[in-house]
């Protein structure tokens, strides 16, 4: 009784579809996702094929058309009103098929706590030291730790002792540049002509000056991002150098871990680790900065940085307001995790803005506060 196929096993079982979500980790799928749902084959997933992969990818939900549009515009970071590789991959990693519900998975990025920036060649004005026992108490509260270098070749383009010395190509005549001077690098194979503000030597690969401050606990499970590795260009960001010539690898190591929610501290809070924030927002991550476990390198420029995150939609917050949320994570469904992620969508064309002011550690306070008074203007 109430068998859908004979009870004596002699009639053949119904034929059962596998779902395609069964066969690996959701954000393995991409390019199979795009050949059974993107049917026009245009790389793009419009309104109705994403139609169709959400009912796959969550049959007990019902979707109405306003519930799809506001799906899609919260996934579509770019905003040209479908659903791209990147974008789709940021929701991907995020689902899990078994429970048809968006998981949490979060990890603590410990940006350049190096020696040369807390007493060395660029030390930090602000004791940075302070900000290690704080990191200390909440790493391991994180699903996943990674430690972020600044990791330079000793003739690196960003040092104006390498400029100086006429080691790489610039439009300007060489001369002895002052440190924190403008250059324009000359473009080559790798990435286009574009500006460089100049630094003391600092951050040697393999250097004591490049090394993690002494107390600062590091484990074996601890995951490790080398950035700057290239003479011929500088990378404030833990996820790309400063034009998006290169990737460091870290979007593919939290992928590979199922991370959802990335929780940034270190130096500087206004430029790396605020660039490294930004880059995780705009790749689909949930975003957190946390105030107390980095410093600045200019005061002035704390506030309206808090204001730029604020716009890309990354949360700034103190150490126990990290721990408690980090540790409170909860599963959610498709449509609160799209609400939380929704501000998100803006932190592409706010980076972009940005990285013109950006340098890894530069002293000319004021550049994110006129920033900042731009953005209140269009509001």
């Amino acid at each position: 009784m109430g068998c859908s196929s004979s009870c004596d096993g002699t009639a053949p079982a119904a034929k059962v579809e596998t779902s395609l979500f069964a066969t690996k980790k959701p954000h393995f799928l991409t390019d199979e996702i795009f050949r059974k749902y993107d049917k026009n084959d245009n790389g793009e997933l419009e309104i109705k094929e994403l139609a169709a992969l959400m009912s796959d990818a969550f049959p007990g939900e019902n979707f109405s058309e306003s519930d799809l549009k506001a799906i899609c515009n919260n996934f579509d970071l770019d905003q040209n009103g479908s659903i791209g590789t990147n974008e789709l991959r940021a929701f991907l990693r995020h689902y899990d098929p078994a429970s048809q519900l968006i998981k949490t998975k979060t990890a603590l990025i410990i940006i350049d706590v190096q020696n040369d920036f807390i007493t060395g060649s660029l030390a930090n004005p602000y004791n940075a030291e302070e900000i290690v026992p704080i990191i200390n108490d909440i790493r391991d509260k994180f699903d996943m730790v990674v430690i972020s270098y600044d990791w330079h070749p000793h003739e690196h383009c960003s040092f104006s002792e390498s400029i100086s010395a006429g080691n790489h190509p610039i439009v300007e005549e060489v001369k002895q540049f002052e440190n924190f001077s403008p250059v324009t690098l000359k473009g080559d194979s790798d990435r286009p002509e574009h500006t460089q503000v100049l630094y003391p030597r600092h951050a040697v690969e393999d250097t004591e000056g490049a090394k993690c401050h002494k107390d600062l606990v590091l484990k074996p499970t601890d995951k490790s991002i080398y950035k700057g590795t290239k003479p011929n260009i500088d990378s404030y960001s833990a996820f790309f150098d400063n034009i998006k010539a290169n990737d460091t690898g870290l979007t593919a190591m939290l992928e590979q871990e199922g991370i959802t929610d990335v929780y940034c501290c270190g130096l500087v809070t206004d430029i790396c680790v605020k660039s490294t924030a930004l880059h995780a927002a705009e790749g689909g991550f949930k975003v957190f900065v946390i105030e107390d476990a980095s410093k600045p390198l200019s005061q002035d420029n704390v506030e309206p940085t808090k204001q730029v995150l604020q716009e890309a939609g990354v949360r700034v917050l103190n150490a126990s307001e990290a721990v408690a949320e980090a540790t409170s994570k909860k599963d959610v469904t498709i449509k609160e995790f799209g609400n939380q992620i929704k501000k998100s969508k803006s932190a592409k064309s706010i980076h972009v803005q940005m990285e013109p002011t950006l340098s890894s550690h530069f002293r000319a306070a004021g550049k994110a506060a006129a920033f900042a008074a731009t953005l209140s203007k269009t509001d």
